[in-house]
């Protein structure tokens, strides 16, 4: 079986590898030629679909080749064919080849008078998909080609595009794992706050993806630069910070239209765009009049909730730090084995600050009699810098059924998030005994 990095020269279903255009987490992209035809050919890792699933990365895949033979649009790459290549023991997909510059690689140097042009073309390929129902869910200027001179941009990677009918509740939800980048992507996203089947909900996302993407091209840098390194706080960017966009050279309802789409809330920010907001609005527009005075009002609030919360919010110190990456990792762990152990009723999660030293996550279980739940069941645990040294944790867990305290259990040491992981888990077993026994 031949490795797929190293393809070059060879065939895959009659084309010819030429040169690497690309590498992903997924897969890699060669150039390809089958006789006056020019196409972009991914192979994806083997061992990436042995991490996600064959099942599941064949479903992305369908959803891709579900565009093969609909009406192309000019600024979505063209899918032509794929599937599994039994010689190579993977998945393939062929498509449009697109001549040009990754948007990401030249932020700086796009002409200012374009921009609007460009934001109106990326916003009209991802509504095509929302015709098509299909959601992106991964726009980002990485993820963009634009022309040589600037006046076509084509959005590529439909690896992780979602189908929004035809599909049941739980498939709906973005899972245990974040698929997306955590830059571009709004807090409802990141954060996995279930948002239920509203089609609007994904629509939220969508136009919030889009004007992250538009931001670095007004403002010509990343979106919130200076403000995500260590990765803790870019979390907190992306939870608390409103970016300033502002351009005395891109015009007013352009700069509106990105603080918009950047909103934290998800149900304002739907409230305040539509699809013909990133095209350039009438000369007289009340509804614009209306949503500047919105956005006021929005980004107060927000700077409000981000002036109150920085005070004990964002960490300062390295232990801070450490201690905030622990219960994210903590929580997105322990979330993943709660759903992969299926003898847990359906749930919500949440975790959350008490001060830059403890954090609080939150389980809440629905009743279910199949599984024993017969009752509402709550599991805290809360995560504290140990009071005679930082470098430790206190780890306190507590579960209640009902009214009723059936669990507390505490550790005190350093932990990885691994070693916490396995505490979490023993104590939700015993939790989950202690609350069948009931019966």
């Amino acid at each position: 079986m031949d490795d797929v990095r190293k393809m070059l020269q060879k065939e895959v279903k009659g084309w010819q590898l030429l040169d690497v255009l690309g590498q992903g987490i997924d897969g890699i992209v060669y150039r390809a030629k089958k006789s006056d035809k020019t196409a972009a050919v991914k192979l994806f890792f083997p061992e990436s679909i042995k991490k996600n699933g064959l099942d599941g990365e064949l479903e992305r895949l369908e959803l891709q080749l579900s565009l093969v033979g609909k009406k192309h649009h000019e600024h979505l790459v063209e899918i032509f064919e794929g599937g599994q290549d039994a010689d190579l023991n993977t998945l393939y997909l062929v498509m449009e080849y697109v001549p040009g510059n990754s948007l990401d690689k030249v932020i700086t140097k796009i002409p200012r008078h374009l921009i609007p042009n460009l934001s109106e073309q990326l916003a009209s390929a991802a509504k095509f998909l929302e015709d098509n129902g299909l959601v992106h869910r991964d726009i980002k200027p990485a993820n963009i080609v634009v022309s040589e001179d600037f006046l076509k941009l084509t959005l590529l990677d439909l690896g992780i595009v979602f189908s929004v009918v035809n599909t049941d509740d739980d498939q709906r939800k973005s899972g245990d794992e974040f698929v997306a980048s955590l830059r571009y992507s709004p807090p409802e996203f990141v954060w996995r706050n279930e948002v239920g089947t509203d089609s609007d909900a994904w629509k939220a996302i969508t136009f919030y993806q889009i004007g992250a993407t538009i931001h670095d091209m007004v403002m010509q840098k990343p979106l919130f630069s200076g403000c995500d390194t260590p990765r803790a706080k870019l979390y907190d960017a992306v939870k608390l910070i409103s970016p300033d966009v502002d351009s005395p050279d891109c015009p007013n309802w352009l700069i509106q239209t990105i603080k918009a789409c950047l909103v934290k809330n998800w149900q304002e920010r739907i409230k305040l765009l539509t699809w013909e907001s990133f095209s350039p609005p009438p000369t007289t527009s009340t509804a614009l009049h209306i949503q500047a005075i919105r956005l006021k009002q929005i980004r107060k609030d927000e700077l409000d909730t981000y002036t109150s919360e920085q005070k004990n919010h964002i960490p300062k110190l390295q232990a801070s730090t450490e201690l905030w990456n622990l219960q994210s990792k903590l929580f997105l762990m322990t979330r993943h084995f709660l759903i992969s152990a299926a003898i847990f009723p359906k749930f919500s999660g949440t975790h959350g600050t008490v001060s830059d030293k403890e954090y609080e996550i939150l389980f809440t279980f629905e009743k279910d009699q199949a599984l024993m739940f017969d009752e509402l069941v709550v599991v805290k645990i809360n995560l504290k810098a140990t009071i005679d040294s930082d470098l430790s944790t206190d780890i306190l867990i507590t579960s209640t059924l009902g009214s009723t305290e059936i669990f507390k259990a505490s550790w005190s040491e350093m932990f990885s998030p691994e070693s916490a992981d396995a505490i979490c888990q023993t104590a939700l077993l015993q939790i989950a005994d202690s609350v069948i026994s009931q019966e």
